[in-house]
């Protein structure tokens, strides 16, 4: 990849848990948390992208987004360099009764299926897992203020 990618990808938050997708890079073997969401459309706002992503991954709608920071991410990701601008998001579901669903899954626009799960910051801890992009450790487990 040579080119600087735009996301913008979202937190959910619910009994001291986030909704974290599981990824994973098969020339690291490593299996990774991210927070669901994607790339940005030319002519798009980050708030219309993570709006859309939710609602084409997971099917739902989404209320208060909030524009919680911005990060800037250089990583590798299946022996490829990446670099990406990320705006990171919370947001509500607009249907409560999603955050009764243990596991969720979802749909990337190539038609891979991931599965994301509600993760308490020990259960992260515990798998080791990282958390992908670096740098949104901050905003996890904090809500911010209104």
């Amino acid at each position: 990849m040579t080119h600087i990618r735009t996301k913008a990808l979202c937190i959910f938050r619910h009994q001291n848990r986030v909704l974290l997708a599981y990824g994973y890079d098969p020339s690291k073997n490593e299996t990774y948390l991210r927070p669901i969401g994607g790339g940005i459309e030319f002519g798009e706002t980050s708030v219309q992208a993570v709006e859309r992503e939710v609602l084409e991954e997971i099917h739902q709608q989404i209320i208060r987004p909030k524009l919680l920071g911005v990060v800037e991410n250089l990583f590798s990701f299946d022996g490829q360099q990446g670099h990406e601008i990320v705006f990171m998001y919370e947001a509500e579901f607009a249907d409560s009764k999603f955050y009764r669903h243990v596991e969720i899954q979802g749909c990337e626009m190539d038609g891979s299926i991931y599965t994301a799960c509600w993760m308490s910051q020990e259960q992260i801890e515990v798998n080791q897992y990282p958390v992908y992009p670096k740098g949104i450790e901050q905003w996890l487990f904090t809500e911010s203020a209104e």
